[in-house]
């Protein structure tokens, strides 16, 4: 098993100034003629030329893994520059095989600081540990979620940004947070889907000290914090990757295993590779408090519901989680496992430890509908209401040797990270030269046809997930491949959150989510689409969300695609009073339809592009 105490960089113990480096290397050991160097400087001696870094020799302690260890203090290196004092130090590794250099320089792997391009730090003195205010806290029921997916630097450049903008994100009714990979990668700005190290937060965006106050300021609002784990594949540059390669020893974890779409990636059959990423997720769980992982590329390390990869690890974490108190449920554990398993969505939620999984579905049905004049896609209003006889959605997982179940459901999304924005599409042809940054003179008038869009999203079964900025029109576009989709930011416009069709946009959310955490209707797991009622060739959709009470109120929701308002003979399933809650405007009366003596049908005028939620008293 890997003990995280013994391996990265630990400051202050047994002395002020004691400092230990240990990492494993297995297969490298010393009967194969090599040896191992930390060279190491304080941060800012890094461009002086007249101070070169200190080299340390570490010592190989052999099992488990092949440890090397390095103990000693700062007062006894060469006290050159900065060397001793306070401040920020940087290092990295070299490895020679019978004294040449195999390896001129490789980062940590277990580094919990991060330094520039390759480096990995560590602070001296030691910072104190974080005093989390978090203890209240209670992960949200599985039904109760409205997500929020956010890259940190573009939405609020670092994770003080974000705590700043927590107000905002309650505003919608958002009580999850999902990040993009927070761990660090070597490159300036990059999406951190091809991760060097998995414990070290990306320094630009505050570092792991920042990512507590993050989680623990979400936490004090009710708000959950999921990680991105990037756990099928690495940076070239990441350790057990590169090392391997430049020595052709054994690897202990890059290998064929599954589906391999991003080159040669992680090996779930070697153990190693099993123990290293369960310290992940245990240093996520404990050490950062966070609430549970959107597991990135499943594929990539899916092997069945008893394998050794993803299911195993999903299994691991959730027997994990229930000896966290965030996690107590009624009777499970409410741990968020969310996988991107798009060509098998319902399956990995019947077959493994998932709460919820993510597919693309709705979002190519609203994409091609969006280049329409107004239809509705039949698979649309399927993939919302989770209608599907000859293959059901299911609604909980069972594992009845351990005597575990818990409710499961997929994502819903209609914009992502992954393709352009609806507003892109709207606005004009898409120009390959740009790649989906010609924003210059496009059309954004026919914003207005976003509206029905978002009462569908926040108004369908499963969890609803916003893309950062959909909520006010965000308008970037996207290559499907390419470097320009990972290595090219995108800011957030927050100046269209302050124009009318952003501040429009952004109180239709706001009352949809107001609306989908009062009324349990929207958050069940039943619904009825009114198949014959609807004209989805006008655009026009109608369906009831009922709640798992009947005693509770039904929402009726009428939705409308095209730029005509339509009349229609609504059915409403019972003669009791349903009033209209998404257009009521302050100090005016709500529209209200009372039936009585059996009459169950009213004639409704539906809105161009928008749409109306009737709940009944």
């Amino acid at each position: 098993m890997i003990d995280l105490s013994r391996v990265g960089a630990h400051v202050g113990a047994p002395q002020k100034d004691s400092f230990c480096l240990g990492i494993y290397l297995p297969n490298i050991t010393p009967e194969k003629g090599y040896s191992l160097f930390a060279d190491i400087i304080h941060i800012l001696d890094q461009f002086d030329p007249a101070v070169p870094a200190v080299s340390v020799e570490l010592e190989y302690h052999g099992n488990p893994y092949d440890l090397w260890v390095y103990d000693g203090r700062l007062a006894q290196l060469e006290q050159k520059g900065n060397m001793g004092k306070k401040g920020r130090y940087i290092y990295r590794y070299r490895l020679l095989r019978h004294d040449q250099v195999l390896v001129p320089y490789f980062a940590d792997p277990f580094a919990t600081l991060s330094g520039p391009g390759t480096h990995s730090s560590f602070a001296y003195p030691a910072v104190s540990p974080y005093q989390w205010k978090d203890n209240g806290f209670h992960v949200p029921a599985l039904d109760d979620i409205i997500a929020y997916e956010m890259m940190v630097d573009d939405f609020a450049h670092n994770f003080e940004g974000v705590i700043e903008k927590i107000p905002y994100l309650k505003g919608l009714g958002i009580n999850c947070i999902e990040l993009m990979p927070v761990t660090n990668v070597p490159e300036p700005y990059r999406w951190g889907y091809m991760p060097l190290s998995y414990f070290a937060i990306e320094e630009r965006y505050g570092g792991k000290e920042g990512l507590k106050a993050l989680v623990d300021a979400c936490h004090s609002d009710e708000i959950a914090v999921i990680h991105d784990a990037v756990y099928a594949h690495t940076h070239e540059e990441f350790c057990y990757r590169h090392v391997y390669w430049q020595t052709g020893e054994e690897n202990p974890m890059i290998g064929p295993f599954a589906e391999d779409m991003f080159g040669v990636g992680t090996d779930f059959k070697k153990e190693f590779t099993r123990d290293y990423f369960r310290a992940v997720n245990t240093y996520f769980l404990q050490e950062l408090h966070m609430d549970g992982f959107r597991y990135d590329y499943v594929p990539g390390i899916y092997d069945g519901p008893t394998g050794d990869g993803y299911a195993r690890i999903v299994y691991e974490t959730y027997q994990q989680s229930n000896n966290i108190p965030r996690f107590h449920g009624s009777d499970h554990s409410y741990i968020i496992q969310a996988a991107e398993y798009l060509a098998r969505p319902k399956d990995v939620l019947k077959e493994t430890y998932t709460t919820l999984s993510k597919r693309w579905e709705p979002m190519l049905n609203a994409q091609h509908m969006v280049r329409q004049s107004g239809s509705v896609s039949e698979s649309f209003v399927h993939e919302l209401l989770l209608i599907d006889f000859t293959d059901p959605w299911p609604r909980e997982y069972v594992n009845e040797a351990q005597g575990d179940r818990f409710p499961v459901a997929p994502f819903q999304f209609i914009e992502s990270h992954d393709k352009s924005r609806l507003m892109y599409i709207l606005s004009g042809e898409h120009s390959p030269y740009h790649g989906g940054f010609d924003l210059f003179n496009r059309d954004r008038s026919h914003w207005y046809r976003l509206q029905p869009f978002a009462i569908a999203l926040m108004t369908a079964e499963g969890i609803p997930l916003l893309w950062q900025g959909q909520e006010f029109g965000e308008i970037y576009g996207k290559h499907d491949d390419g470097g320009s989709r990972v290595l090219a930011a995108r800011p957030l416009h927050w100046n269209y959150f302050y124009e009318p069709s952003g501040r429009q946009l952004v109180n239709l959310y706001r009352k949809l989510g107001s609306l989908r955490h009062k009324f349990q209707a929207l958050r069940s797991r039943n619904s009825y689409f009114f198949n014959t009622i609807s004209d989805l060739w006008r655009g026009l959709v109608v369906y009831e969300r009922k709640p798992d009470n009947p005693s509770s109120p039904s929402v009726m929701v009428l939705l409308n695609f095209s730029h005509q308002d339509i009349e229609v003979n609504v059915p409403f399933t019972n003669d009791r009073t349903w009033i209209e809650r998404l257009n009521s405007q302050e100090g005016q009366p709500p529209e209200k339809i009372e039936l009585s003596h059996g009459r169950t049908e009213a004639m409704v005028r539906v809105p161009s592009n928008y749409g109306k939620l009737f709940v009944s008293e």
